[in-house]
C-alpha cells in the first residue's frame, strides 16, 4: 500500500503552481505501469497533505491507484473552483482524522492540465457499505 500523510480540511481545492520532477518514492509506480498523469496526482496528493491540519494519515491502496478512473471529457475541475482542467483523476484512499482512530473513505480528486496537476480535493464517499 502507498500510505501519505495528510493533514487536509474533508474538502478543500488547492492550485498547484508546477508538478516537481517525481521522486524516487513513486517510480515504482511507473514500473507497475500506472498512467503519468496517475503518478503525478498522487505525488501532488502526498505533497498536498503534509499542510492540511485536519487529518494525520491517507492511505491510497496500490489497487486504487491502479484503478484510478482518468476523465478526459470534464472542462473544469470543479464547480466550486472552476479551474481548465484537460483531465480529472479520481481515486479512491482512506483518511484518518487527527486524534480519531476511525478510518473515513474518501475520493480524491486532481484536475491536470498541460500535464501538470493544478488542483487537488479530497472529499468523504459516504455511500453504505452493501453486506450480502
Amino acid at each position: 500500500m502507498l500510505a501519505l500523510s495528510l493533514s487536509a480540511s474533508m474538502f478543500q481545492l488547492v492550485q498547484a503552481q508546477e508538478t516537481p520532477d517525481l521522486p524516487e518514492d513513486y517510480s515504482y509506480l511507473t514500473k507497475l505501469h500506472v498512467p503519468e498523469p496517475v503518478v503525478q496526482c498522487v505525488a501532488a496528493i502526498d505533497r498536498w497533505v503534509e499542510n492540511a491540519p485536519k487529518y494525520d494519515t491517507l492511505i491510497v491502496p496500490d489497487r486504487r491507484v491502479l484503478s484510478a478512473t482518468i476523465d478526459s471529457e470534464t472542462p473544469i475541475f470543479s464547480v466550486g473552483n472552476p479551474i481548465p482542467v484537460d483531465q480529472v483523476i479520481v481515486m479512491r484512499a482512506f483518511a484518518k482524522a487527527r486524534g480519531k482512530q476511525q478510518w473515513t473513505r474518501v475520493d480524491s480528486r486532481c484536475g491536470v492540465r498541460d500535464g501538470h496537476v493544478v488542483g487537488v480535493s479530497l472529499t468523504p464517499n459516504m455511500k453504505p457499505k452493501i453486506v450480502r
